[in-house]
Order: structure tokens, then sequence, then C-alpha cells
């Protein structure tokens, strides 16, 4: 899951310029995905209403989690990792703001389902990018690349079930939500792990 190169200094992949480990902000995406995904689990009836506050809720959560992870990981201001996560965050915080503002489950559906699947694109870029020469490896590689998959794929399949409701459409965010969640909470342990023996060495 999360990979940390050997060439870095001890603390590299745990924390950066800045007083908070990469572990945190981590681990606040995983409980806001894991808390949205049991949330959808265990809520019978949404309806319209429930369904486009609780989207909305959910990705600005999402998009100020995202910007908390750049900001730790500190990549320079020109990085094309950090401009293109920046911009889908923001396209998540839009997407926010005009779900509630549509009481549609239909246009919460097509709307979710687009920014899902450009973060995950951006993510399966942030993962899968080439490295310059002399650049380390990001300690969230493996980690981008699979929860990009999984937003793509959750964003795909959204559009096709927007006809079917509100619950059948929390379903499906729910369930990209709980799989995504294991994945960032796995990776904000195997951080605090690495950070905590970085720290004994």
């Amino acid at each position: 899951m999360t990979e940390t190169a050997l060439p870095q200094p001890s603390n590299a992949s745990t924390s950066s310029s800045g007083s908070h480990p990469v572990w945190q902000p981590v681990l606040l995406r995983s409980l806001v995905t894991v808390a949205f995904g049991l949330v959808t689990v265990f809520w019978g009836n949404p309806g319209t209403v429930g369904l486009c506050v609780s989207v909305a809720l959910y990705f600005l959560a999402l998009a100020a989690s995202h910007y908390w992870v750049l900001r730790t990981l500190a990549l320079p201001r020109g990085d094309s990792r950090r401009m293109a996560i920046t911009g889908a965050a923001g396209l998540l915080a839009v997407a926010a703001v005009a779900v509630a503002v549509s009481q549609s489950a239909v246009v919460t559906a097509w709307l979710a389902g687009a920014a899902l699947a450009v973060m995950g694109a951006v993510e399966l870029f942030a993962g899968l990018r080439k490295r310059a020469e002399g650049e380390s490896r990001p300690p969230l590689r493996g980690d981008w690349i699979i929860s990009g998959a999984l937003g793509l794929g959750t964003g795909l399949v959204l559009p096709f079930v927007a006809a079917a409701g509100p619950h059948a459409i929390l379903g499906v965010l729910g369930g990209g939500a709980l799989m995504t969640g294991a994945l960032w909470t796995l990776s904000a342990l195997t951080l605090r792990h690495d950070g905590s023996k970085a720290k004994t060495a």
C-alpha cells in the first residue's frame, strides 16, 4: 500500500515542513469516507433532500482532507500533482454546492459521478506520474493508484443508477466510500507505524 523510498530522509514519508505528519490528514480522509459509507448502509430511506445534503457534506469534507494532505506533503508549487489534486478538490467543493442547491437525485448522480471520476483520474495520474531525475518517490503513490481506480469506477457507475432513486445512488457512493476508507485507514496506520520506527531509529 503506502510506499516509502529508501533513499529518503527517515521522516520524509510521514512528515513535511509543517507541524503535522502525513498520517493525520490521511486518517481524516479515511474517517470521512468510512463515516459516510456507514451512514449509507444504515440509512434506509434518505429521500432526495437527505441524499443531496449528505453528498454535499461528504464532498466538502473530502475536499478539505485533500487540501490538508497536499499542505502536509508540501509539494513544490509547480508540481503537476499538486496542481491537479488542488483543481480536482476544488471541483469536489463546487459539486457539493451545486448538489445542495439542485435538490435533484438525477443531478446529484451526474455531478457526483463527474467529480469523483475526475478526482479518481487525477489520483491515478499522481500515482503513475513518472518521477523526475533525483525526485523521491511520494509516500502515497500506491494508495493514490488504488484510490484513484476506485474513485474513477464509482464515478463512472453513478450516472447509470441516476434514475433508480436516492437509495441506489447512496448505495453506490457508500460502497465506494467504504472500500476507499478501508484503504486510507490502512495507509494512515502504516504511515504512523513507519514514523514511530523512524523516531526510534
